[in-house]
């Protein structure tokens, strides 16, 4: 240690200059220890401090007896005696009570004061007394004044302000007196009793830099063991981990309740047993041998225990304690009870593995089958199942029996498969099968008899539900070398027979792929054919059967591609669901529908198909009302045409929005009656202005005579009873056209009053159809068209195709042109 005033770093880092001489604050525990430290310190070294002060008086009373006025001495004695007696009586008096004067800032400060007098008086007794002694005696007391500095100095070791207040008189008071007495050698016990001061100084600086600093780093260690013990007990009371400690000889000496708890014993068992008593897995307790007897510490050790004959999991971890002499003393550790953890992430892995619901194989083991399978000798066979009116059977008898039923499906398809392959659920209700050494014929047998397995009724809380199948098929390595092309495969397989009527097995071929190719490349023009002007609106007249003059026309939709030519609607239509733009395209319809039929007489109604896909477009009412007063057409005039496709869902949002087109005056017209499922239990649902009879009801009606016709008679009657017009669709021909009319239906449309023709024919055929006569002369000015437009023009053009929502299919045999009424 130097010589210079310069604390260790580490005392200094915790202590500064200022913090020596000051009290502290009030409220601050720190320092209210400080200051009781402090007191303390110079209570306890009070009696050492007074035998060293009376003996330094006498000595001093002695050599200055002769020499000092009486009255001073007197005086001085008093009060050197009182503050002794003072001090005595506050010692005795704390003595008694047990307990110290508390350490508060004004106590501390009394304190510093009364050392202050007692130290004043010292020093100027020696500044008036010692100019009057010989050299002799000036010696002597110059002596007495340094033992005197030096006994406060040591008392006073820890509390420098005291110190200050006690020994700075004192010194004042001899070094002036020195400098009064002009002493030979004053000089050089100046010099001496300064030296002497600054190693006082030093010491009870560089003390008290200690004596602070350990204050403070014990105040620190409290604090954190505190923290410790907080932790600890948050820890044990709150945590799941437990905490425990082993000796030399593998028994435990210490462990916290949850340890407790998780062994089902109380703690005053667990102390002093071995831990070994408590694994009993013998892999995990061959391991921890292991471990111990090298001494090496471990983390995340996984333990099987059994507690209460339950099999449970622990994570445990530990570190090696070693004595004195570096030799193993044992370990110490935490660890946790993660039976959940581990139970879920079996289950993880099972569900990574398994369908929960049906218990078959999921995706990702069927891709390591068809892989397996590739790699072999003998190829493999992948079947895509998927499951035929499913979502009907969802959907009106509840997702909890679309569960039962996959689950019986599951059944049935592996009874069917047995040991011949693997079974898979791929999502939803789409199924897969995987055929180790299964040739073509081998796996279109197996398909057959998973249709026909599949075709039998499902018992389902009480009710049979019957479904079907279809089955795509295709080859590894023939159809597909990789797993993500063989699958690839199978599902274009399995889309081409759902697009071809259902129910039966198809295997892949490269046709499918091309027409995957062609329908993608659809697919993406049909995205911008709106934009491109490539999309547009035909109609095609609706006649009255009596008089045979058009009272509305149906908007068709045509797609004139650019390279391909006219699209037929039976193709881009689903395209558009599919892809999710049917909703634009509907709204494109609706809006030129009645943006043409603004310019038709009044009593010209427009009748635009609906799919059912637009009733999942919000807005679709607000659409069609604001299309409606852009227009100026008023909502008697439009009717939307629905199929039952658009009541499969059976969903209350469907039936809202037909009731608000209802409230705002639009009708509506049933299509294709008498082809569906259940067409009589529509007309329940919906208040429906018009029903269209197929036209296959219609050509039949000529062609086999007594059946259809009392098909139609009693189409006809049941709308007559429900208040509903009739409208015959396909009317081909004079023929057909009269047995419609004789047979009581108020309307027909068909090729032989009209193709579907362009919006500029339909106002040349209107005005020929209506006779000026019967025109109301109000409605003469609101058909936008001149005298030369009524000059006869060739008949429209056939469109090549329709589709049933957006178009209609040209008969066989029907010439090109038709002549008009």
């Amino acid at each position: 240690m130097s010589f210079q005033f310069k604390p260790s770093v580490a005392a200094e880092s915790e202590i500064t200059w200022r913090d020596l001489f000051r009290l502290g604050p009030e409220a601050d525990p720190f320092w209210y220890r400080v200051r009781a430290t402090q007191l303390d310190f110079l209570a306890r070294y009070f009696p050492f401090t007074l035998a060293v002060a009376v003996g330094n008086a006498s000595v001093v009373l002695a050599a200055l007896a002769h020499k000092a006025p009486p009255g001073i001495l007197v005086a001085w004695m008093v009060i050197q005696t009182a503050m002794a007696v003072h001090f005595v009586r506050r010692l005795i008096r704390e003595a008694r009570s047990g307990k110290p004067t508390p350490a508060t800032r004004r106590y501390t400060r009394q304190v510093v004061l009364e050392m202050g007098l007692v130290g004043a008086c010292w020093g100027l007794m020696f500044a008036f007394m010692i100019p009057a002694l010989e050299p002799s005696q000036l010696a002597l007391v110059v002596g007495m004044t340094l033992v005197g500095i030096g006994t406060t100095a040591y008392s006073t070791a820890v509390f420098p302000v005291g110190a200050l207040a006690l020994s700075g008189p004192i010194a004042l008071g001899t070094i002036a007196g020195i400098l009064e007495a002009d002493w030979p050698h004053g000089t050089y016990v100046l010099i001496i009793l300064g030296a002497f001061l600054m190693v006082i100084v030093r010491g009870n600086v560089l003390t008290t830099f200690a004596f602070l600093a350990r204050l403070k780093t014990q105040d620190r260690l409290l604090e954190q063991e505190e923290v410790v013990r907080l932790l600890l007990k948050e820890f044990d009371a709150n945590g799941n981990e437990w905490l425990f400690e082993l000796g030399r000889d593998g028994c435990i000496t210490f462990a916290t309740s949850k340890f407790a708890d998780a062994v089902g014993r109380p703690i005053e068992e667990i102390i002093g047993q071995p831990w070994t008593r408590f694994v009993a897995d013998p892999e995990s307790l061959g391991e921890l041998r292991e471990i111990a007897r090298n001494g090496q510490p471990f983390r995340d050790l996984l333990i099987r225990s059994t507690v209460n004959g339950e099999l449970r999991w622990w994570s445990v971890s530990g570190t090696p304690k070693y004595d004195a002499d570096g030799r193993l003393a044992g370990y110490r550790g935490v660890g946790s009870d993660i039976t959940d953890r581990q139970k879920s992430a079996e289950r993880i892995a099972e569900l990574a593995t398994f369908d929960s619901l049906t218990g078959l194989v999921n995706r990702r083991v069927i891709h390591t089958a068809i892989a397996d399978g590739l790699h072999g000798p003998t190829g493999v066979a992948l079947l895509f199942v998927d499951l035929d009116r499913f979502k009907a059977i969802n959907d009106s008898l509840g997702h909890s029996a679309g569960d039962q039923l996959l689950v019986e499906v599951a059944g049935r398809l592996r009874a069917v498969v047995g040991a011949a392959g693997q079974v898979g659920r791929l999502g939803g209700d789409e199924f897969a099968i995987v055929l180790r050494a299964a040739d073509a014929a081998a796996a279109t047998e197996l398909g057959e008899q998973v249709i026909a397995e599949l075709s039998r009724p499902f018992a389902l809380g009480g009710t049979d539900a019957r479904i079907g199948a279809s089955v795509g098929l295709a080859l590894g390595p023939e159809d597909g070398t990789s797993v993500e092309a063989l699958m690839r495969a199978a599902d274009l397989a399995l889309y081409d027979v759902k697009g071809k009527g259902r129910g039966t097995v198809r295997r892949y071929d490269r046709e499918m792929h091309a027409r995957a190719e062609a329908r993608r490349a659809l697919e993406l023009d049909l995205r911008s054919a709106l934009e491109q002007g490539q999309i547009a609106l035909v109609y095609q007249p609706i006649v009255d059967a009596l008089d045979e003059r058009v009272v509305g026309f149906e908007a068709l939709m045509r797609w004139r591609h650019p390279v391909h030519g006219e699209i037929s609607p039976s193709v881009f239509i689903p395209i558009a669901e599919d892809i999710g733009i049917i909703g634009q395209l509907g709204l494109f319809a609706i809006d030129e529908a009645l943006r043409t039929a603004a310019r038709w007489p009044r009593h010209i109604k427009i009748s635009v198909n609906l799919s059912s896909l637009q009733f999942d477009q919000p807005g679709l009412v607000e659409d069609i009302a604001a299309a409606l007063r852009r227009h100026g057409v008023e909502p008697r005039r439009l009717e939307l045409e629905l199929t039952e496709s658009v009541f499969l869902d059976q969903r209350d949002s469907t039936v809202r929005t037909l009731a608000r087109l209802r409230e705002l005056g639009v009708g509506f017209a049933l299509d294709d009656f008498g082809t569906g499922y259940s067409s009589l239990g529509y007309l329940q649902k919906v208040e429906f202005n018009r029903i269209k009879i197929d036209q296959s009801f219609v050509r039949a009606s000529v062609q086999d005579g007594n059946e259809s016709t009392a098909i139609i008679q009693a189409i006809i009657a049941l709308a007559d009873r429900l208040g509903m017009e009739t409208t015959a669709e396909g009317t081909e021909t004079r023929a057909e056209f009269e047995a419609m009319r004789r047979l009581g239906c108020a309307q027909v449309q068909g090729f032989y009053f009209g193709r579907p023709m362009s919006a500029e024919d339909a106002m040349r055929h209107l005005a020929r159809s209506e006779p000026l006569i019967a025109i109301d002369p109000q409605e003469i000015g609101e058909l936008d068209f001149d005298l030369a437009d009524l000059e006869p023009t060739d008949a429209v053009s056939p469109p090549r195709s329709g589709a049933e929502a957006y178009g209609r299919s040209p008969a066989a045999g029907v010439p090109p042109t038709v002549p008009l009424p």
